[in-house]
């Protein structure tokens, strides 16, 4: 590889990133105006057909669709948003172009040819999107594990004769992140205009957390029907609390499978780190077989996705 591509390279990947980093700080800072005009768009939108759809339904409607572009960009932009950045699918799609191309500089600088190079831009790429999916467990989780006192304190704020947008309120107030941001966009969207129920429908598809969607049907069920609201909520909370607990009992008994993953994964890297080192000649006759490196973390990736299906499982 010449100098003058390594060159060529280095600029495109630092191009690139720079392009990435300015459309973030400019969506960081113009991000109240963004959000504003979002919340405004939604509102022009007929809220009367949305009323009469279900939850569910709209739901698998939407996931009927999902080969569209527009529902890709609409699913990017869900994940974005359950991941709790300040992104949108442009930003995103710089993000990964930024990464590819620095991958594939630091390959071609390094001199292992076109094909690696061409691997290290690949997975490069996809680290923008392992970030959202990490940062969207993350927070979900936080979020989950706040919703039973969340819902106590909604079943308090009623019986003591307040309304419901008042204890939404309440708790963008009185919650630490990300349950106070959830809440309080939610609050803002019914001052806004948007009706009760399209505001609490799309914090259910936001978050995406089955218990909120129970507590979005619950609250819907209580303004068409009649009932005890507060009686629901508190067996809410208390099923969600039995949920988290099983969660933890899950993980604990599971434990030993999740480390064999890590290890599975870890320990052949570790090794090869080791041959690298202590004896460079058989290193240097294993990377001239890229298709063997590939094959051998094909294999690996495989057995760990196989394990981690066998350990996660819904409940």
């Amino acid at each position: 590889m010449t100098d003058n591509a390594v060159l060529i390279a280095v600029f495109a990947a630092v191009s690139l990133l720079s392009g990435a980093v300015g459309l973030a700080v400019y969506h960081w800072a113009f991000r109240y105006r963004d959000l504003v005009n979002a919340r405004l768009h939604e509102l022009a939108r007929d809220d009367a057909d949305a009323a009469s759809v279900s939850l569910f339904k709209e739901s698998g409607q939407r996931g009927a669709s999902m080969l569209t572009a527009d529902s890709l960009r609409a699913t990017l932009q869900r994940l974005i948003d359950q991941s709790g950045l300040r992104w949108t699918v442009g930003t995103l799609a710089w993000a990964t172009a930024a990464a590819a191309a620095a991958g594939a500089a630091v390959a071609l600088s390094a001199g292992v040819g076109n094909t690696a190079a061409g691997v290290a831009a690949a997975c490069c790429s996809a680290a923008p999107i392992a970030l959202l999916y990490s940062r969207r467990h993350s927070r979900t989780k936080r979020l989950t594990k706040q919703l039973p006192e969340a819902f106590q304190l909604i079943s308090r704020t009623v019986r003591a004769g307040q309304t419901v947008p008042a204890a939404l309120k309440l708790l963008s107030e009185e919650f630490k992140p990300p349950l106070s941001e959830e809440f309080a966009l939610c609050y803002e969207q019914q001052n806004l205009g948007m009706s009760k129920e399209s505001a609490l429908r799309k914090l259910a598809d936001r978050t995406g957390i089955l218990e909120l969607k129970l507590f979005v049907v619950a609250v819907f069920v209580q303004s068409k029907s009649g009932g005890d609201l507060m009686t629901l909520l508190d067996n809410l909370a208390l099923m969600v609390q039995k949920r988290l607990r099983l969660k933890d009992r899950v993980r604990a008994l599971t434990g030993e499978g999740r480390m064999q993953a890590n290890v599975l994964l870890l320990l052949p890297l570790a090794a090869m780190a080791a041959i690298l080192v202590l004896a460079p000649e058989y290193a240097a006759s294993i990377m001239a077989r890229p298709w063997l490196l590939l094959a051998t973390a094909g294999a690996q990736l495989a057995g760990v996705f196989w394990i981690r299906r066998i350990v996660n499982f819904d409940y």
